[in-house]
């Protein structure tokens, strides 16, 4: 059977509710047809927008991620936003646990890698070293799918027998110093810092000049002076 001529849905409603049986029923429950009956279609009619169901999960993850960039400004501190990045991206996963074993694999799948590819573009230009950037991205991303996959995993234990056989553990469990949320902040912002102090270890100082989208061009260099043309002899 051919794909419908006329197209019954958008492609947004379509990710929003593929999105919303992921996050409910796990991702073994999404397929064409189930899809389909969700949005009260034929499941052929997905075929506009889509080429097959991974399209559609990369689309998912793209719109679970959707709203976390990178400033648009070379203004703001460069350890400060690359972690809020982390941290939102963090808090994403803890909102959509069912996505992890997909944004794994993100970068061979090519998601979200242009907002990627512009937080490289403008660490370079607040003066972070080429070198060190994907050591930093690469970091965050490790730190944010494990920490997320840990906790998704903890959420999803419904028994407290463990605290009665722990009972240590299940002690330091129930009085905690602070949040989940706050333990992922300060890992984040120690990982930056790590790699930062292992560049500068290795490599060098990482200076603290100002953006180079902020200085002034430099003139051009000026000609160099003729020479005198011989004569013929």
């Amino acid at each position: 059977m051919g794909r419908p001529k006329k197209p019954l849905i958008n492609r947004r409603t379509t990710l929003e509710a593929a999105l919303r049986i992921i996050d409910e029923e796990g991702l073994e429950a999404l397929s064409i047809r189930r899809l389909g009956d969700d949005l009260n279609v034929s499941g052929f009619s997905l075929y506009h927008h889509f080429k097959d169901k991974d399209d559609i999960l990369i689309g998912a993850c793209e719109l679970a991620l959707d709203g976390i960039r990178a400033p648009k400004t070379p203004h703001k501190d460069w350890r400060e936003w690359l972690t809020a990045t982390g941290v939102a991206y963090w808090r994403a996963l803890r909102k959509h646990p069912n996505l992890i074993p997909i944004l794994t694999r993100r970068h061979p799948l090519r998601i979200g890698v242009d907002e990627h590819n512009k937080a490289a573009g403008l660490l370079a230009i607040q003066g972070v070293p080429p070198r060190v950037i994907m050591p930093l991205l690469e970091s965050l991303e490790a730190v944010a799918l494990g920490f997320a996959s840990y906790q998704s995993a903890v959420d999803t234990d419904q028994h407290d027998d463990w605290k009665q056989q722990h009972t240590f553990l299940g002690h330091v469990s129930d009085d905690r110093a602070f949040s989940t949320s706050r333990s992922f902040e300060i890992v984040s912002q120690a990982a930056v810092e790590a790699v930062i102090r292992e560049y500068e270890a290795t490599e060098g100082q990482i200076s603290p000049a100002r953006p180079a989208s902020l200085e002034k061009p430099l003139a051009p260099p000026s000609a160099p002076p003729k020479r005198p043309a011989r004569r013929k002899s």
